[in-house]
């Protein structure tokens, strides 16, 4: 086993439904780079590093050359992480509980029998995709409970990337609004080499990304809309939720108003 990760390796590390695979998607593509997974043996990596049995390992995408970026994945928050990972550049999503939490509701669903994760290629570039198994449906009841259950898993999550220090931050939501500045302060803190623009990288989610998915619920079948929880909460939802983490909300700005959830109307 090795403890020490190959050369341009580095982590991005996200609460699941955070906008991790998009990023990812993009950061291979900007640095001509191969997907990885830790701890996870899905089919597509053919690439292990580490032994299975003794603790880090990841697999990943078959490489080109000994130097080719690595991007690996993880949903373990960072004090977990710390402890089972080999140090490395990392960079932390964060997304909205309200949209993060409705997006996990589904793909727990969708992905009750397991995810299958394949490929589809857009102008010519490979996209990583989910494939699930069963179309979601939406309980009032059974979210609320959902909420219950992962509520303060996403703050805790969100607190520990918060105090690590030495990291790359950023949120969903900023990379949705500013595209190019945002994924241009990733690849600054990364130092490496970039193989394609970000518009490059933009043009390819802008006009193919979606027809993939079109129609399709079980793929990747969220939207990805900043927002969009609005089309889903009840006022019972808003309220529980706010109850459980709406100060964690504000304290780690996706929420400005602290009456959000008294003045929300379904």
């Amino acid at each position: 086993m090795s403890d020490i990760l190959p050369p341009n390796s580095f982590y991005v590390v996200s609460f699941p439904r955070s906008g991790n695979t998009w990023l990812i998607n993009c950061l291979t593509m900007l640095l001509d780079g191969v997907r990885g997974e830790a701890y996870t043996p899905f089919k597509l990596y053919t690439e292990l590093h580490g032994e299975v049995e003794e603790g880090f390992h990841f697999w990943c995408e078959p490489r080109q050359s000994p130097n080719q970026p690595i991007c690996i994945k993880s949903h373990d928050d960072l004090d977990r992480f710390r402890s089972r990972h080999a140090q490395g550049p990392i960079i932390y999503i964060a997304r909205d509980a309200r949209d993060c939490l409705l997006s996990y509701y589904f793909f727990k669903q969708a992905y009750a029998g397991g995810e299958e994760l394949g490929t589809e290629h857009i102008q010519g570039t490979s996209v990583l995709v989910s494939r699930g198994g069963t179309e979601p449906v939406f309980n009032r009841q059974a979210f609320a409970d959902f909420i219950r259950s992962e509520a303060e898993n996403w703050v805790s999550h969100i607190s520990s990337a918060k105090k690590t220090r030495g990291i790359c931050y950023l949120t969903y939501e900023e990379l949705k609004v500013n595209f190019i500045p945002t994924l241009t302060r990733v690849t600054d803190y990364l130092q490496l080499p970039v193989r394609q623009s970000c518009n490059e990288v933009q043009k390819v989610y802008d006009t193919g990304f979606g027809k993939i998915f079109a129609g399709n619920k079980r793929d990747f079948f969220r939207q990805g809309r900043s927002g969009d929880w609005k089309n889903w909460f009840d006022k019972e939802h808003a309220i529980l939720l706010n109850q459980l983490i709406g100060r964690e909300l504000i304290q780690h700005g996706f929420e400005q108003n602290p009456l959000w959830a008294d003045t929300f109307n379904p």
